[in-house]
């Protein structure tokens, strides 16, 4: 399956959790619109992982094109969300497959394509905010092990596995498409896995692999201005009004300086 291909207006699809996601406080339709930009999906959805769900080695999250309804579950995570992405963009009937360059073609076995629309110019990633919210899925950075694997042998058991083979899957069936990943947004909060020091830590694994990949980083971090003094009276985690309308702007804003359609 080759993808890609714009039309007047770019086409723009985006994954993620409950910050980009329509169920909550939905910053990638935002920024969709302020990009005038046809929307594929927003296929973000509450309470998603970047990570898959594993107990040791062993991953159990299962492969479902069903999109979860806000719920902190094993089929929650970004590997799904990239998978119903590639489902809605091949042709109706087709055989839902990718190939990548080194490794080979890939399918969801027994999956055919729902043609809904047009393959993504622009796919934009927001996720990692969940990620250490049970012990299956604790960030701990092992990026530089991880960037040694072949594709095949990613297991998406830990942050970077995973991000790597969204990325990865991503560029493989749409080699056209631009890639933007943003780091998590600061909080204020007492969850011990949405601290600043564990956040932290989940931004400096996004950066690394995007970095070794080659795919634009959009640093909401330290750039978009929600840090955790405005979080305090703006949302805490999940930005209110206001700042779901700066944010889209200041996200919009670095994908037209970078963008080329």
């Amino acid at each position: 399956m080759v993808c890609g291909g714009s039309v007047s207006r770019p086409v723009f699809a985006c994954l993620g959790d409950s910050i980009t996601s329509d169920q909550v406080t939905g910053i990638g339709t935002v920024v969709a619109r302020k990009l005038d930009a046809q929307l594929l999906g927003n296929f973000a959805c509450g309470y998603a992982t970047c990570s898959d769900w594993h107990a040791g080695e062993a991953n159990f999250s299962p492969i479902s094109l069903t999109v979860p309804d806000n719920t902190n579950t094993a089929d929650n995570v970004l590997s799904n969300q990239v998978r119903r992405l590639l489902k809605a963009i091949t042709p109706k009937g087709q055989p839902v497959t990718w190939r990548h360059p080194l490794c080979g073609e890939t399918s969801l076995t027994g999956e055919t394509g729902s043609g809904l629309g047009p393959a993504p110019d622009i796919i934009y990633i927001a996720i990692s905010t969940n990620d250490g919210n049970q012990p299956y899925n604790l960030p701990v950075d092992d990026t530089d092990a991880v960037l040694r694997l072949p594709y095949t042998m990613l297991t998406r058991n830990s942050m970077a596995s995973a991000l790597r083979w969204a990325i990865e899957t991503l560029q493989s069936a749409c080699p056209y498409a631009q890639l933007f990943v943003a780091t998590p947004l600061q909080t204020w909060t007492d969850l011990p896995w949405m601290s600043y020091e564990t956040m932290l830590v989940k931004r400096n694994i996004i950066v690394k692999v995007c970095r070794a990949l080659g795919v634009k980083v959009i640093d909401s971090f330290y750039e978009s201005g929600f840090s955790r003094l405005i979080a305090k009276d703006h949302g805490e985690v999940h930005p209110d009004d206001g700042w779901k309308e700066n944010i889209a702007s200041f996200v919009a804003a670095r994908i037209k300086a970078s963008v080329t359609l």
